[in-house]
């Protein structure tokens, strides 16, 4: 038997395989695990079918080879591995999770449910130090839920989750494909169902289909890029629902995108569902001198506490955006709002738009070289309105159009 094969579970009988590591519980998952970590040959392990596992503490790979997980439907419970600490400004710092990949290797993983996780589900920590190609993540029938803190986090930065601008130099491409991450960042503040960090040099690709984003206590999915990068996401029969509950003092969105420095976001939505977000359904903030690029089509979104879909962009670049069958209801706020404020321009077309029974406006598209200036200064947007419907939205069914052209 080819020693980069272990069989996790008792699902074939030692008389048969003498030499196997044979793994059925915690200890021999990490003794798979460990063996991985010190020979570059083993590059596969395999769960048997429907194999129950409970963790006391989490288990780490830190090997550089690349690795495959076939999970054949095994479940993970981390309810008690690992464990997190309080912050005087209520957030939780912790460096466990059930599953942790310390590693730039490619990384694949089917078939496999994480439940229940003390701190966090699944986590991709990057070292700071990789260069070379882009790490490369892919999900297949994934199912986190239930964890206290984020379910899926990919970790690029240098510094304890979210703060700072350092990482590697490599990017992250991410494919996600018929998974479920749901019922996360119920433990603490600000937690996300999937988080994706990355700093300095490189990119965030992401492809994510037939997949449900929904119940998580922070942002359903946040994908955040600090640095000399862009966010490329494709989303294709997505749900990202019921998100953003968890503080009530700051609730959290749908899909949140933050993009800061001279990279772009670039971003297809295709059936694509954001309902009863506590916050915005779509929230994509662009800064420094990159687009905001955004196509939408056949996207739906109804009761989100705030705007239904946001899109901001400050600084040098520009918001160039394609909404088709778009339906946007019953928002807290406007229904649809578009922002540039800076040395850019919008350009945006609409058809087959409808928004109804908005807190405020229906539709908003504005550009300000500075917010509220007494002149316009700066040349004109364009927005060509090929159907647009706007119903019973409480500010009125106008559009609040500043300095765009309308066609």
């Amino acid at each position: 038997m080819k020693k980069s094969l272990f069989i996790l579970a008792l699902s074939l009988s030692s008389t048969l395989l003498p030499a196997a590591t044979v793994v059925s519980d915690e200890k021999t998952l990490i003794s798979a695990m460990h063996a991985a970590n010190l020979d570059q040959s083993i590059t596969e392990i395999i769960f048997a079918k429907n194999a129950q596992i409970k963790l006391l503490q989490p288990v780490i790979y830190s090997g550089s080879q690349n690795l495959s997980i076939r999970g054949n439907n095994a479940v993970i419970d981390g309810s008690s591995a690992g464990s997190f600490s309080i912050n005087k400004d209520l957030t939780a710092i912790t460096a466990d999770a059930s599953l942790i990949f310390n590693s730039a290797g490619a990384l694949k993983i089917t078939d496999l449910s994480i439940i229940n996780s003390a701190t966090r589900g699944l986590v991709v920590n990057i070292p700071e130090d990789a260069t070379g190609a882009d790490v490369s993540i892919i999900l297949h029938n994934i199912n986190i839920t239930g964890s206290a803190l984020y379910g899926l986090h990919i970790d690029d930065n240098s510094h304890e989750f979210d703060d700072g601008q350092t990482g590697s130099e490599i990017g992250i491409n991410i494919v996600i494909e018929n998974s479920h991450f749901t019922g996360n960042g119920v433990g603490a503040i600000d937690f996300d169902g999937v988080r994706v960090d990355e700093r300095s040099q490189g990119s965030i690709v992401a492809f994510i289909t037939n997949t449900v984003i929904d119940g998580n206590g922070g942002d359903g999915i946040e994908l955040d890029e600090a640095g000399n990068g862009d966010i490329e996401v494709t989303m294709i029969d997505v749900s990202v629902s019921n998100n953003g509950f968890y503080n009530q003092q700051d609730l959290d969105d749908g899909f949140d995108i933050d993009e800061a420095g001279s990279g772009d976001i670039i971003a297809t939505l295709i059936n694509v569902v954001v309902d009863n977000n506590l916050d915005e359904g779509l929230d994509f903030d662009e800064s420094g001198s990159g687009d905001l690029i955004a196509k939408l089509y056949n996207v739906s979104g109804a009761n989100n506490r705030d705007e239904g879909i946001k899109m901001d962009e400050e600084d040098d670049g520009n918001i160039r955006t394609i909404l088709s069958r778009v339906t946007v209801n019953s928002s807290g706020d406007d229904g649809i709002q578009l922002t540039e404020t800076g040395k850019g321009f919008v350009n945006a077309t609409l058809s087959q738009v409808n928004i109804s029974d908005s807190a405020k406006l229906g539709f908003k598209a504005q550009m300000w070289l500075v917010e509220d200036e007494p002149t316009v200064t700066e040349q004109q947007g364009s927005l060509q309105i090929l159907d647009l419907n706007l119903s019973n939205n409480a500010k009125g069914d106008a559009a609040g159009i500043y300095n765009l052209e309308v066609h």
